[in-house]
């Protein structure tokens, strides 16, 4: 049996509904059943099974938490918003250290 994967292996498969059945459809149906009968199994690791969650889990995320955006604008609208400017430069070092070299 010849399997080609002509997608990219970051996509869910299984995001679609689309899972495969595992026959080939050049092969006879008579082929299919036989390779049935014999129980051709598949198995997937447990961390490919928390990887496919974990990928679902953010796609179902929403981009914008509306909750923390709308409690910042009050605050910046009522002029009580003072944003801690130590820990905006240590989080600018931290994830952007390229930056900062000469």
């Amino acid at each position: 049996m010849e399997i080609k994967c002509n997608s990219s292996p970051l996509l869910d498969p299984y995001a679609a509904g689309t899972e495969k059945t595992g026959q080939a459809r050049s092969r006879p149906a008579t082929e299919n059943a036989a390779d049935a009968a014999r129980g051709d199994t598949v198995s997937v690791s447990q961390d490919a099974l928390l990887l496919t969650e974990a990928r679902r889990a953010a796609q179902n995320a929403p981009d914008v938490r509306a909750d923390k955006v709308e409690a910042l604008r009050i605050q910046v609208a009522d002029g009580t918003y003072k944003p801690d400017s130590r820990l905006i430069a240590s989080g600018l070092i931290r994830e952007e250290p390229g930056l900062f070299r000469l």
